[in-house]
């Protein structure tokens, strides 16, 4: 590949030679006796036909030729290949992610220097922010303005990383590059907006849940990154304890009813309802008609029928309900519950024959029938219509190569002690950090969760409107593991730290 220093090279003798040529062909022209202007032009012909034949100026026409020939090659492939690096998607753009440090350095320099400059590269410097979120596998990119500038992030493993912090003035320029490839209205900057942002980085597709929220400061942009075409781990590869993975195919191999799968905003939700719609496909053989109502459509399924919602065109999730359940659904799954409507369609759906996978967002399994409650949903519907209720976290998990061993803080040992836990005897580890986690200590993140099986106690419970606190120790009585236990025991097989699990689920 031609670097840019031999191109300018060329261009200089191109442009030297050429000169030379035309300026002495007028001037010996010139010298001539001329009366006219066609004598003029007579006398520049004849003048140019002399040169070439006289072997110096022979050799200076050749050269001449030589460099424009070299010249026309070179313009199609200085602008097809000879781009700068920040420009271009291809080998430059690959990013070395062993070290998730030295990889944030190193978005921060290219992004730095497309804006470098007298011509500020917004396009490349927000495609490069894009290719480095990629790259580390990160669930979210946020852009926001701040007193000292414009900070970018990135969330990886749920952890924020700040990139960098640029001037102020580069504010406007990415919120507008976000809001176009978002579909959002460009010239709207004082309520918040929604968008699906869609593009390809190289030959590889990126789509992102994208969202404006108008702050003292400007806008504050944030794009939730979708999975694409990740593939669907099977409900036994999920890394579930055996407890919640038995209880959880027991439920999907049942005909009707309704199962609850709560959590925070980045909990494997969505992964969850993925991975037990695979399920129901693969025994059922194909037989269940399955329908998705989702806001955002992540991850396309072969084996179903997926719907995006579009509340500003009418298509929200009551509505849509009521039209799918003419469709002659098997199995539904909705997205989420979130007002009286939807909720009242979906308890007397789990009744009718139906099997409903849906979200609600809650502290703990026990925690969607009090929310569902105080949408006046009827409590003797609901506990008929329920079948169970899962709640997950995502905690990090150690890095094998270098995990430490450490004794347990007395304020961990309390803590624990106060949901009625005793920390085994048993060596347990912490983070450190060395080159194969890139020096963070962790290595991808697992679950931990809990498993509510609705059976007659717990249905006179929620018909009897007792309150979240004791619909989770009835459930406990009754058997089901705390999700802190669940934590608690992946800390003493060395898998998490003991701290990880209380910023989680304590």
């Amino acid at each position: 590949m031609v670097n840019q220093r031999m191109r300018g090279a060329i261009s200089g003798i191109l442009t030297i030679a050429v000169t030379t040529l035309v300026f002495g062909i007028i001037i010996l022209a010139v010298w001539s006796d001329i009366s006219s202007l066609d004598d003029l032009i007579e006398s520049v012909v004849r003048t140019a036909e002399a040169a070439f034949r006289n072997r110096t100026w022979h050799y200076l026409a050749r050269a001449t030729v030589l460099s424009f020939g070299i010249a026309v090659i070179l313009t199609p492939l200085d602008i097809l290949l000879a781009r700068t690096p920040t420009e271009r998607l291809g080998g430059l753009h690959e990013l070395d992610v062993t070290n998730t440090a030295a990889a944030l350095e190193e978005i921060s320099r290219r992004i730095s220097q497309c804006l470098t400059g007298s011509k500020k590269d917004i396009v490349s410097a927000f495609e490069e922010l894009l290719f480095g979120a990629a790259s580390l596998q990160a669930s979210d990119v946020h852009i926001s303005p701040t007193p000292s500038g414009v900070k970018l992030t990135y969330r990886v493993q749920g952890t924020l990383h700040e990139i960098m912090t640029l001037p102020a003035g580069f504010a406007m320029p990415l919120a507008a590059r976000a809001k176009v490839l978002s579909g959002m209205d460009t010239h709207v900057r004082g309520k918040a907006q929604d968008g699906r942002l869609v593009t390809t980085l190289g030959a590889k597709p990126l789509e992102a849940r994208a969202s404006t929220l108008p702050t003292e400061l400007g806008e504050r942009i944030v794009l939730r990154l979708l999975k694409g075409g990740a593939e669907i781990p099977k409900v036994e590869d999920l890394g579930l304890s055996k407890e919640v993975t038995d209880g959880l195919i027991r439920i999907l191999d049942r005909p009707e009813g309704i199962l609850f799968v709560t959590g925070p905003v980045g909990s494997g939700k969505t992964t969850t309802l993925y991975s037990s719609l695979l399920r129901i496909s693969d025994v059922r053989s194909g037989t269940a008609n399955i329908v998705t109502l989702e806001d955002p459509i992540e991850l396309e399924l072969a084996f179903a029928t997926q719907t995006q919602m579009n509340v500003r065109g009418g298509r929200t999730f009551a509505a849509t309900l009521r039209s799918v359940l003419r469709q002659d659904p098997n199995v539904l799954m909705i997205g989420e519950i979130r007002d009286r409507e939807t909720a009242e369609i979906t308890v007397q759906a789990g009744l009718t024959g139906h099997l409903i996978l849906t979200t609600v967002h809650a502290q703990n399994a026990a925690g969607p029938f009090m929310r569902l409650l105080e949408m006046d949903v009827e409590p003797f519907v609901l506990a008929s219509a329920t079948v169970g209720s899962v709640s997950q976290r995502l905690v990090r998990r150690l890095c094998s190569h270098c995990r430490r061993q450490v004794v347990p803080g007395t304020n961990q040992i309390d803590r624990f002690a106060e949901y009625g836990l005793a920390l085994p005897a048993v060596t347990y580890f912490e983070e450190a950090g060395c080159d194969k986690c890139g020096g963070e200590g962790f290595d991808g993140r697992l679950p931990i969760a809990e498993l509510m099986l609705i059976g007659p106690e717990l249905r006179q419970a929620i018909n009897d409107r007792k309150p979240t606190r004791d619909l989770y120790d009835i459930a406990v009585a009754l058997g089901m593991t705390m999700m802190l236990k669940d934590g608690l025991d992946r800390a003493a097989r060395g898998e998490t730290p003991l701290s990880e699990v209380l910023r989680v689920a304590g």
